[in-house]
């Protein structure tokens, strides 16, 4: 057949035009095609020359032969009159084949494979053993009885040449053809010896492989089917020419005049070549020559390869890597024959042939003949070989990579003493593992099978089912849950939803009921959608004031169980500012917020009335899970409620219809302890009202319960919502004591504490009740009281610096008598129904009343409310790191400047302090420090910065005897100062907060501290990431450190990190331990689907994820931060990236409940902005004003227990871009965007940054870490009132 000329694309019009990314996704894609097609037209060329051509030898056919452009992955087109320059392939791959490549004569060209090609006739019959005879003894006799002409793979390909075909030039293609098949004919029946420079047979007996995995886990025999492994007899495949082999390089990217990378790509062995058909390959790479900030596409090469497939002929990428490992030196014969086989079996398509590829590659992994002909010992030895085992492990069960497989070879190693491979059971994928791995996967195994438990029928089956078939959330009993839609319009958004109970069934596109089939999947109901306004009706839609509220009010969804579906819904109330706080982590446009809303409103509704009015299931988990079993479904859908069908048919929008709009409701301030609550839907006060009588409009004839409090009985326990006064009421109480002075009644003990606990003192006062110890609260909080009116009656004469003091004293005062009423009820004997948190909980609240009263009756411009501090000290500079770290010196002047940009130091209210005092640094390096660092590590950090001489910068500071630790670590002679001035920028603040000289302050400081442990690298991390000594803690150690010892004697001090990193360090000092003076918070990157799942008794290194550095599997600092190990500490990992929805929801339905519970004297963040979407550690997804909103969380949960007491301490953070031009002798100067930070960056100070690192920088010009600490500093500054 000929092919038209006028059908070959034109170099012309397959050169990609460099215009973009869709033009060079298509830079490789034409090059098998019209290789292919020009290797037809070179077939009909020189079969009419081939008389002329006959006489002329190989290296005639080598000059003569039309070859393709060997750049031709590069978007080139090969002409017929071009040829292929022998230099071109790579030396590497050349002695890696075990003949001479072939000349790129088209007459010897196979047909393409999948075809069945003509038979071949050689001069004698060929032997009769082959490697199909060792799969079975029934394959091996049929063999015998075949024609000579059904060749089986171990014949030598019909075109190969030999070293003589070289020597001898004058022999014609045909005449050497014919003589290679005798000579091949004959090395068919030599030994193993031989297999090296030929496809000879392989003449072992196969006696041996009878057994193949029958010794091995029957399991693992199952999997494999081990019946179905049978190939029947192939042809060989050709070998390739020069041409081809440039034709595989250019497409592989590899060698060496095409690759990328820093090797030449091609592997030593047969196998690693093999695995080359998963190689990443770049499709865009012209135009990332002309635009080198762009990003390369990468695919791998075998989905390139058949994307840009037409038919199942068209794999040409991977028929030419299966020849040439086919052709390797050391290849065993089985592997040959999965090759051939794979590329010659039939096939209807393309993506069936891909299929078959693929699988074969597996299979030579850990087919038993492969294994036995590459030198594995596959038969499980009786007793241990030599001191390490040997044989003996095969069959053995392993752990590795949290999955389960089986050991089913062996081989001596030279390096290791011996490898063992490895099959996972799932997917039948090979590892090779190394004495002490073995040692270690045996163990992980044993551990998991001692704490494996029985498992239910419903794990049968699906894997994937397996992994979540006991998949629980708290609070499924009353069926209302956060669920994560699946339709795109809803952002991906977790949203309030019903779950349907199993016996309600599916609903299907004609309204009727089917029972659920899947068994991973639950029904549910979202309430109040916002993402289906488009399938409301037009009239609804045009009249409509509020766009996102005109949808269905029910929308039913399909859902799949995972963790990262479905959550718990924690809200038992209607709290309007907490439903505004997780609202703004949405991105959501503030109008869906009325949707938001009204789905909480049902959610809260439906739940409350389940809890009250619903019996629950009492069966145990093993009936539930039986249950699911038989009736198909998830343990979910059994657990969920069955609620009333009058409870469903209710008419919930004319209900909502009726209540207030957010635009009606108050908005939240700062400043109020107490929420503005909204009293649930009382579903079961409407469903009763649709009873006689009330139905026709008749009250009711039931007598009320009016069993409430008498005045003879005791004070009974306040509700969690129990407050004397609401927010609004208290709010126009206190602006009315504004206008009416000093009068006595503002001043009244009433005002301060709640009639509980008022009523107490009195009933105490007139012994109706005996209870220990509460009438000497009354007389503490009655001295302070008129202690605070008596200091503001002479405040006005004071002198400033007496003013500061007096504050001080009242301030401490106050603490110090809350605290000790704490004690004093602890400790106390109460009657019988009063409860002893609940007094506790109105004294704490009626103690910062006063705390609110003395600062805002105390305050003057600059000092004490509405004022903000930020912290710093130019001495910080002075710690230099290294080139291309991520911790760089600049980071201190960029925060300086955002805080400037928020109004630092540009009035009395924003302080800008520039210096610590030399108190605050002798009592950081003196006192504060030796308490949460171990001396030893204080002497080795000091000793080694000490021995650096001042003009060294970048020397490694936390490394161990070994070396091991100091990777990221680095640091100057001015690193000990600047990291103990930052402690005591720290202790400043502390100082300056708690005594009421501000409400709430940040400390600009670096090096960071939260990695820095008691000890090097604590929790078994791998570095102190960028960390000397721990600011938080130190700051949290001061404030609960007694009056007598130095301190400020604070009962609680609650630590919130927010880095996009686990404070290791934070956590090792203050909750090693369970401590009840410390609450650790931390929400992070990780968790133990990342990081790995820690098995009791392992000593497995933890993966780790080096901050700045190389990448291993994991999130530094690695385990620690994936469970919480005490009550006080609470870890949250939110997976590999932080997001904004997952930060607002954790903040919402986690931590501000445990930190409302805790009730802190002070809090104290860990401000890490790493995890900022533009931060070039890339592990974030919250934007500047995301950082503005955990701080206004953070001040809100401040008010609420601590009247506002609220410090931050910069930790993380990476963002900012180049400050200073680039001082390269290389490269000529471009024109390049630096960040200006004026009089901010010091003179002396460099900004030296790797061409890469500037590269992933030059996003936060758009927003970066100086917008984060700008938001930051501005949600302090809109914090600060206190009311």
């Amino acid at each position: 057949m000929s092919i038209d000329q006028d059908q070959l694309p034109s170099k012309e019009s397959s050169r990609p035009d460099d215009k973009g990314d869709s033009n060079e996704v298509g830079e490789i894609s034409n090059n098998f095609n019209e290789a292919t097609q020009l290797d037809k037209v070179d077939a009909v060329k020189q079969s009419q020359d081939q008389d002329t051509s006959k006489d002329q030898g190989l290296k005639s056919n080598d000059k003569d032969t039309p070859t393709p452009d060997p750049v031709a992955a590069e978007g080139s087109t090969s002409s017929s009159n071009e040829e292929v320059d022998k230099s071109s392939v790579s030396t590497k791959a050349k002695r890696q084949l075990d003949s001479p490549l072939d000349a790129d004569n088209p007459a010897k060209r196979s047909k393409p494979q999948g075809e069945t090609p003509e038979p071949l006739k050689p001069s004698k019959p060929a032997p009769e053993t082959s490697v199909s005879s060792a799969v079975t003894k029934p394959e091996a006799a049929a063999g015998a009885d075949s024609p000579p002409e059904q060749m089986d793979v171990e014949e030598a390909p019909k075109s190969a040449p030999t070293p003589d075909d070289e020597v001898n030039p004058s022999t014609s293609s045909s005449e050497k053809s014919a003589a290679m098949d005798v000579d091949e004919t004959k090395s068919s029946s030599a030994t193993d010896e031989n297999n090296d420079t030929g496809v000879a047979a392989n003449t072992q007996s196969d006696d041996d492989l009878d057994y193949t995995f029958d010794l091995i886990d029957p399991a693992l025999s199952g999997v494999m089917k081990l019946e179905d492994m049978i190939i029947p007899k192939v042809d060989p495949l050709e070998p390739l020419t020069f041409r081809d082999l440039a034709e595989l390089e250019a497409a592989l990217q590899i060698g060496d005049h095409y690759n990328y990378g820093e090797d030449d790509g091609w592997k030593v062995d047969w196998a690693g070549n093999l695995d080359l058909f998963r190689k990443e390959v770049v499709v865009n790479k012209n135009y990332l020559n002309t635009q080198p900030s762009a990003k390369p596409i990468r695919i791998d090469y075998c989905d390139w390869v058949a994307s840009n497939a037409r038919d199942k002929k068209d794999l040409r990428g991977l028929e030419l890597l299966f020849r040439y490992v086919y052709h390797m030196k050391g290849t065993p014969c089985m592997a040959k024959k999965i090759l051939a086989h794979a590329l010659q079996r039939p096939a209807q398509s393309s993506e069936e042939r891909l299929d078959i590829i693929i699988k074969a590659a597996t299979r030579m992994n850990y087919d038993p003949i492969v294994l036995k002909q590459d030198g594995w010992t596959i038969k499980k030895a009786e007793n241990p070989e030599g001191p390490l085992g040997g044989a003996i492990y095969i069959g053995r069960r392993v752990m590795w990579q949290k999955h389960e497989a089986v050991i089913v070879a062996y081989i001596p190693d030279e390096t290791y003493g011996g490898l063992w491979k490895g099959v996972f059971l799932e997917d039948l994928d090979t590892f090779d593992m190394e004495p002490g791995e073995l040692q270690m996967g045996m163990k992980k195994w044993e551990n998991k099978s001692r704490q494996k438990t029985t498992r239910s029928n419903t794990h049968s089956g699906s894997t994937r089912f397996a992994a979540t078939a006991k998949f629980t959330v708290p609070g499924i009993e009353n069926g209302i849950i956060l669920a994560k839609p699946t339709n795109r319009a809803s952002k991906g958004i977790m949203w309030p939803a019903r779950v349907r109970n199993v016996v309600e069934g599916k609903l299907t596109a004609d309204g009727k009921v089917r029972r659920n089939s899947s068994k991973n999947q639950i029904h549910v109901i979202f309430l109040a959608p916002f993402w289906n306004a488009q399938d409301a009706d037009a009239s609804k839609i045009t009249n409509a004031t509020d766009p996102y509220s005109v949808g269905p009010l029910f929308e039913y969804d399909t859902i799949e169980v995972s963790e990262y579906n479905i959550q718990e819904y924690t809200h038992n109330s209607i709290s309007i500012e907490k439903l505004e706080t997780g609202f703004k982590f949405l991105g959501l446009p503030k109008g869906v917020f009325a949707r938001y809303l009204d789905s909480h409103r049902l959610a809260v509704s439906l739940k409350t009335y389940s809890l009250k009015h619903m019996s629950k299931n009492r069966d145990s988990e093993d009936q539930l899970l039986a249950s699911a079993s038989l009736t198909e479904s998830h343990i979910l859908s059994v657990k969920a409620p069955i609620f009333p069908d009058v409870v469903l048919m209710l008419p919930f929008e004319y209900i909502l219809s009726k209540l207030a709009h957010p635009s009606e409701l108050a908005a939240s301030s700062f400043g109020n302890d107490e929420d503005t609550q909204e009293p649930a839907i009382d579903i079961d006060a409407i469903v009763h009202a649709l009873s006689p009588p009330e139905c026709f409009g008749k009250p009711s004839q039931e007598p009320k319960n009016n069993s409430c409090l008498t005045p003879e009985t005791f004070p009974s326990s306040p509700d969690a919502n129990f407050t004397p006064a609401k927010s609004v009421k208290r709010a126009l109480q206190l602006a009315s004591e504004e206008n009416n002075g000093d009068a006595d009644e503002i001043w009244s003990i009433n005002k301060f504490a709640s009639d509980f606990l008022v009523g107490l003192f009195q009933r105490e006062s007139v012994n109706d009740y005996s209870v220990e110890g509460v009438g000497l609260l009354g007389t503490l909080i009655t001295n302070l009281v008129a202690k605070l009116r008596q200091t503001c009656s002479a405040y006005s004469t004071y002198g400033m610096h007496e003013k500061v003091i007096e504050l001080k004293k009242m301030l401490c005062q106050c603490l110090l008598i809350k605290g000790h009423g704490e004690d004093c009820i602890e400790y106390s004997s109460l009657p019988h129904g009063v409860s002893k948190m609940t007094i506790i909980t109105e004294w704490r609240k009626a103690c910062e009343r006063i705390y609110k009263r003395a600062v805002s009756k105390l305050s003057f411009s600059g000092v004490g409310n509405g004022v903000t501090s930020v912290i710093t000290d130019s001495r910080c500079n002075g710690h230099v790191t290294q080139l291309g770290s991520f911790e760089r010196p600049v980071r201190l002047p960029a925060a300086i400047k955002g805080a400037k940009r928020a109004g630092a130091g540009r009035g009395p209210n924003v302080l800008l302090l520039n210096e610590v005092e030399d108190s605050y640094y002798n009592m950081a390096e003196n006192v504060v420090i030796p308490k949460a660092h171990k001396k030893t590590y204080i002497k080795r950090l000091k000793t080694k910065i000490q021995s650096i001489p001042p003009d060294q910068k970048g020397v490694p500071l936390t490394d161990d005897s070994d070396g091991e630790g100091g990777d990221d670590t680095m640091g100057s002679r001015g690193s000990y100062a600047a990291a103990v001035v930052g402690i005591g920028a720290s202790l400043k603040a502390v100082d300056m907060v708690v005594t009421g000289k501000c409400v709430n302050a940040f400390c600009a400081i670096r090096p960071p501290g939260h990695h820095a442990g008691l000890e090097l690298r604590p929790m078994d991390a791998v570095s102190n990431g960028f960390c000397l000594f721990n600011a938080a803690a130190c700051a949290a150690i001061y404030a609960t450190t007694p009056l007598s010892q130095g301190g400020l004697g604070l009962r609680r001090v609650c630590v919130i990190d927010f880095d996009v990193h686990h404070g290791n360090g934070t956590q090792d000092i203050l909750c090693s331990t369970y401590d009840p003076k410390y609450l650790y918070v931390s929400i992070h990157a990780g968790g133990a689907h990342i990081n790995g799942y820690e098995d009791e008794g392992s000593e497995d290194e933890t993966f780790r994820h080096l901050l700045g550095g190389r990448k291993t599997e994991g999130i530094f600092p690695g385990r620690c931060g994936d469970s919480s190990p005490h009550k006080g500490v609470l870890n949250i990992p939110l997976g590999t990236k932080v997001t904004a929805s997952a930060m607002g929801s954790a903040l919402v339905s986690q931590v501000t409940p445990r930190v409302e519970e805790f009730s802190p004297d002070l809090i104290i963040l860990s401000a890490g902005f790493d995890a900022h979407e533009n931060d070039p550690l890339g592990m974030g997804g919250l934007s500047a004003a995301d950082f503005g909103h955990v701080t206004e969380v953070a001040c809100q949960m401040a008010y609420k227990t601590c009247s506002g007491r609220i410090l931050s301490v910069l930790e993380g953070g990476y963002g900012v871009p180049c400050c200073r031009p680039r001082n390269d002798l290389f490269l000529p100067p471009s024109e390049e965007r630096l960040l200006d930070l004026g009089e901010d960056l010091p003179s002396n100070m460099d900004d030296e940054v790797h061409y890469t690192l500037r590269q992933k920088l030059e996003k936060c010009h758009e927003e970066g870490f100086l917008e984060c600490v700008q938001s930051h500093v501005q949600s302090f500054v809109k914090c600060n009132i206190r009311k």
